[in-house]
């Protein structure tokens, strides 16, 4: 009797093990087409359209990585977010021209330096059009926030705006 509990306790643990670790390992897919992450700006260059902001880091992998860029570097980030809200870099590779990136919540950017103590990365990329005049009055230190598609078929696709943060783009309200 005793050998048929210890059997049953052994397969049922295995069925749940193999449970669990299917579940786990299917992603999960966004249900909206794009998300929202914020950032503080460092710069903006309204006649190029090049915003430079800094974001905090938050994956092992992103973290192993980024030291081994240098200014300048393309490189391909993905946020950790969930379907319309990102929060923080997650990985971080270097770009490659040649590869489509279809992940939900990637996009390339220019690295521009990273800080290990704080764990924050600084990156460039071109804003649309449509948001150069709203960030004009955004100053160095102020934060804000961007709406990007999570599998844009181009570069210029990736991110569709960006303007100046205010805590009900970000999130709604409680009150």
């Amino acid at each position: 009797m005793k050998n048929t509990w210890m059997f049953l306790a052994i397969v049922t643990f295995s069925v749940l093990a193999l449970i669990a670790m299917r579940v786990g390992a299917q992603s999960v897919q966004p249900t909206s087409e794009t998300y929202s992450w914020s950032g503080e700006l460092v710069g903006f260059d309204a006649s190029g359209r090049t915003l430079t902001v800094k974001s905090r880091v938050v994956g092992d992998q992103a973290l192993a990585e980024l030291p081994h860029f240098k200014w300048g570097d393309r490189i391909v980030l993905t946020w950790s977010g969930f379907d319309t809200y990102a929060d923080a870099i997650l990985r971080a590779v270097r770009h490659d021209a040649a590869k489509k990136w279809s992940e939900p919540f990637t996009f390339p950017v220019e690295f521009v330096a990273y800080e290990a103590p704080r764990q924050y990365v600084t990156f460039k990329f071109q804003v649309p059009a449509g948001s150069v005049e709203p960030l004009k009055s955004v100053k160095p230190g102020e934060w804000v926030t961007a709406i990007s598609k999570h599998r844009a078929s181009n570069e210029t696709e990736a991110i569709t705006a960006v303007n100046a943060y205010t805590a009900s783009v970000a999130r709604p309200s409680t009150n």
